[in-house]
């Protein structure tokens, strides 16, 4: 077996790229490498992809071909990271397994079923533009409930671009003030006589009106919001028309279908009588990827070393969902949708979710953090749980671990359910199409491990009664599962309780107020902090109040670790649901009027260390609901990094300051300062900058350092909002620097300074 710990494939997508393996004693050799260009001539447009969700607590790689995980260790990204921003990654690989009976033979389609071999399925290209950057995320159609860009990526505002307030109008009407789409006409959900959109009063869309004014019900269909037509879309507002399935069943797909997958009658719950309630809803989740994979691909380049690849010839969508909320952040759900695409059913069906997870502290790797894991099944919850030794040298480890079955078309207690695990030392695990059937059929359940090791684990699951499900052709079989992080084995289920909330709730919800838009303002030993009260107009999209309670403004020093700087909240006359959330410290006396009514709010950190840097966040929380505890906006995608500096303004030009005025801090550097001895600890151990910092630079020069002899040792082009850059002390040939007096020279617009400083470790 591939030691595949130490000797990783390195997979650059986006270009095509030749059959690589790894070589060692006894290894065995792995299949092509799937590159960034389609290898057979299915579906040449396709490219493969990673995409990452990051919006929660744990930060998750998703690709478009299945496999989930980062076993090729791309840079950029974190196979299961948690909590975010630690470093501590518990995932190396994970897929879909789906066994079938075709005709009297049992095939299985893998995405990966270990060391990151066998991947039998690729990506559809859907065609995502213009709702998806497809620049840099091909192939994927990405939604969002709460924003239209994240993280340079371009998210679509409900699940399609084309009349998401449902009025069946693409006109300037269908936007808001801030170009967004608009929530008029009770926010396109089509209810009568029902305040559906928040707003305090029901049903502002009249049931009577002249024609062609979308606030009346003028063609009598009893629904105010498709009014008037013809309809730009048959489907209600945030239809998912270009999923690449046959939501209706008619045969046909999309563009090709005549009545687009959809709701022909606008206003009924399942007008496509399709047996769902308008799955065509808006964006369920914060942040949303979709995708679509098939496994009818040329057996040549299927990256599998096991036999000979035999396609089920179906379809799989394949949605995930990620939350900020902090109940919801430390669990994403997936959602599949199988779709049969051949001429025969598949009976006997089996799915299975197979995973290497490697529970890794930051900075640990490799056999260090494979070899000192434990799992076990959960028939409670019908979770498979992998967790680290907590009696090894590491100690116990950054948490847990789990996989749970949320949803399939038979109740939870109805299924059989198989789970195995399997140690990579040691092999066992199965590599043929009918090994691999007749475990995931076979409903056996693994014992807890006993001893240590690099396990694996598998965890199936199909109608008992029935022997599996079957999907006839044209059909789906819809399967909802979710990748869970917790502390502790009693957070993870916890985290696993509210996943199946969260899908049972249409995968919704009680949500915190939105992320106070803020910003920051640095000076040489302090920063201020405004902040607008966007905040306090929020409504939780499940209770329908508007419940924003107070701030939190909060300061770190690593981005991981946060301190609490100041609170704030109303004071009630009565109090909130959770008592002890009301402080009623009143809110900010400061605030910044900015003229028609608006202000901002502000607050100001000092004593800060001049050249340290600091990360700050603005958090909103509200009132409480019951169940979900009180709820407080997150930090990921709002919070500001900043340098104590300085800043260089318009009113300060280039050369206002005198190059002479610059100067070398410390000096002498005498192997710590102020901003070192705070440092960081990561594993633990403490982590220091070393840096030296130029201040009272110009907005744009260059600084050159030369030893004592007039070596030159480093170039630094400094151009930026601050006055002041850093420096490592390492020079242009990657060497530290050793005790002496060193030369520097500051270039800017022609002038020339010159300086020195000492150096003593």
């Amino acid at each position: 077996m591939i030691n595949r710990k130490h000797k990783r494939l390195l997979v650059s997508f986006g270009i095509c790229l030749l059959c690589l393996f790894v070589a060692v004693s006894g290894a065995r050799q792995k299949g092509p490498v799937r590159g960034g260009d389609r290898l057979d001539e299915v579906d040449p447009a396709a490219q493969t992809d990673l995409i990452m969700h990051d919006v929660g607590n744990v930060t998750f790689t998703l690709s478009n071909y299945g496999e989930a995980g980062n076993p090729n260790a791309t840079p950029g990204f974190k196979g299961f990271e948690f909590p975010i921003n630690s470093g501590s990654d518990f995932l190396f690989s994970a897929g879909v397994w789906i066994g079938a009976d075709v005709n009297g033979q049992k095939f299985v389609t893998t995405a990966t079923d270990g060391d990151n071999g066998t991947g039998e399925l690729y990506p559809v290209h859907i065609g995502a533009t213009p709702f998806a950057n497809a620049g840099t995320d091909p192939d994927w159609f990405i939604t969002s409930k709460a924003f239209d860009a994240f993280n340079d990526r371009f998210y679509v505002m409900g699940a399609k671009d084309i009349d998401d307030d449902g009025d069946w109008d693409i006109a300037a009407d269908d936007l808001d003030e801030d170009g967004k789409p608009s929530k008029n006409w009770d926010g396109g959900r089509g209810l009568i006589n029902f305040d559906d959109d928040n707003d305090g009063e029901v049903d502002e869309d009249g049931v009577e009106g002249p024609d062609s004014a979308p606030e009346f019900d003028d063609n009598g269909d009893g629904n105010c919001n498709y009014d008037p037509e013809p309809h730009i879309d048959e489907d209600p507002a945030g239809d998912i028309s270009a999923d690449y399935v046959d939501n209706d069943y008619d045969g046909f797909v999309d563009l090709e279908d005549p009545d687009l997958d959809g709701d022909c009658c606008p206003g009924l719950l399942d007008d496509d009588g399709d047996g769902l309630s308008d799955e065509d809803g808006v964006a369920r989740g914060v942040q949303e990827y979709f995708a679509v994979l098939q496994d009818d691909i040329e057996d040549t380049y299927v990256s599998s070393p096991d036999g000979p690849h035999n396609p089920l010839n179906i379809i799989v969508s394949q949605r995930t969902y990620a939350f900020p909320e902090e109940y919801a952040a430390d669990f994403i759900l997936l959602d599949y949708r199988i779709r049969n695409v051949g001429p025969l059913p598949l009976k006997n069906v089996y799915i299975a979710m197979f995973s290497d997870p490697d529970i890794g502290a930051q900075g640990e790797g490799g056999d260090a953090a494979s070899l000192d894991d434990f799992n076990y099944y959960d028939p409670a919850r019908l979770m498979m749980v992998q967790y680290d030794d907590p009696n090894d040298d590491d100690g116990a480890g950054p948490g847990v671990f789990a996989i749970r079955v949320v949803k399939t078309p038979s109740a939870l207690e109805d299924l059989r359910v198989t789970f195995a695990n399997f140690e990579r030392t040691s092999g066992g695990d199965p590599e043929f199409d009918a090994d691999k059937y007749n475990l995931m059929s076979s409903g056996e359940i693994a014992t807890p491990t006993e001893e240590t090791g690099d396990w694996r684990m598998m965890m199936s699951f199909g109608d008992d009664a029935n022997d599996g499900f079957e999907i006839k052709p044209g059909e789906e079989l819809p399967i909802t599962v979710a990748f869970i992080a917790g502390e502790d084995t009693s957070d993870v289920g916890l985290n696993a309780e509210w996943a199946l909330a969260m899908y049972l709730n249409d995968f919704q919800g009680p949500s915190a107020p939105d992320a106070p838009v803020f910003e920051v303002d640095v000076y040489p030993d302090m920063v201020r902090l405004r902040w607008y009260p966007n905040a306090e107009a929020s409504v939780d999209a499940i209770t329908g109040e508007a419940d924003f309670e107070g701030y939190y403004i909060e300061r770190s020093e690593d981005n991981i670790h946060w301190q609490t700087l100041a609170s704030f909240d109303r004071i009630d006359v009565l109090n909130p649901p959770f008592e002890w959330n009301n402080f009623n410290l009143g809110m900010p006396e400061d605030s910044i009027p900015l003229g028609d009514g608006e202000f901002q709010y502000y607050y100001e950190d000092t004593d800060l260390i001049p050249g340290k840097t600091y990360w700050y966040t603005v958090r909103a929380f509200d009132t409480g609901v019951v169940g979900a505890g009180v709820l407080t906006s997150g930090r990921t995608g709002n919070t500001q990094k900043v340098t104590i500096a300085p800043a260089v303004t318009s009113s300060d030009p280039t050369m206002s300051r005198k190059l002479s005025d610059v100067y070398v801090y410390p000096n002498p550097y005498r192997g710590s300062h102020a901003r070192e001895q705070a440092g960081v600890e990561r594993s633990g151990s403490r982590f220091y900058d070393r840096q030296i910092y130029f201040a009272n630079l110009p907005e744009t020069c260059i600084i050159r350092v030369f030893s004592l002899a007039g070596d030159h040792l480093a170039t630094i082009q400094h151009s930026g909002a601050t006055s002041q850059a850093a420096w490592n002390m390492i020079t242009r040939h990657s060497q530290e620097i050793v005790s002496g007096i060193y030369y520097y020279t500051v270039e800017a617009n022609g002038d020339f300074f010159i300086d020195k400083f000492v150096v003593i470790k």
